[in-house]
């Protein structure tokens, strides 16, 4: 072992406590914390309550920001469902309004369609009647002549049916 090793094991095992060292180490001690009260505590207390108070402010912005973050998000839900409802809405009435819109078109469609079958029927009942009357002009004009003919002369049934076949098919030609 060394001295100084030696000195410091011989100094503890020699002797008792020593009071007056431990009352002026007491009374530093003491002194020195009512300074550190004094000076330092004040101080770094006052630290400590801003820093306890920023924390807390944070944390109720924090809250206060996740509450508007919450209700931010239920309203853009809101707006979305009335989006989605508006769209719907206005899906139906073009739906609602295409069927109409469609119904029309072939109720016009149909309604031309008639008129033109009826101006074709029309024009076909007036064809007819002119080709009718056309035929009963000949016809007349066939039988004046087939009378006349007759009267000329007399002719046998045969030569009349003949005659008759002949006056038709000059007609068709026509």
């Amino acid at each position: 072992m060394t001295a100084t090793t030696n000195n410091l094991v011989l100094g503890a095992a020699g002797g008792g406590v020593e009071w007056g060292s431990i009352l002026v180490t007491l009374i530093t001690f003491l002194i020195l914390l009512a300074l550190l009260k004094k000076f330092a505590w004040g101080p770094l207390k006052q630290v400590m309550d801003k820093r306890e108070q920023d924390i807390n402010k944070d944390i109720d912005d924090a809250e206060q920001a996740k509450i508007n973050a919450q209700k931010l998000e239920e309203e853009n839900r809101q707006t979305l469902r009335e989006t989605q409802n508006e769209v719907q809405k206005i899906l139906e009435e073009a739906k609602v309004q295409a069927r109409d819109q469609h119904e029309q078109i072939i109720h016009e469609a149909n309604q031309r369609a008639n008129g033109m079958i009826e101006t074709a029927q029309s024009e076909i009942n007036s064809q007819k009647e002119r080709a009718i009357s056309e035929i009963n002009d000949e016809v007349s004009k066939l039988s004046v002549l087939i009378a006349s003919k007759i009267l000329q002369k007399d002719i046998s049934e045969k030569d009349q049916k003949d005659l008759i076949e002949k006056y038709i098919k000059e007609v068709g030609d026509k």
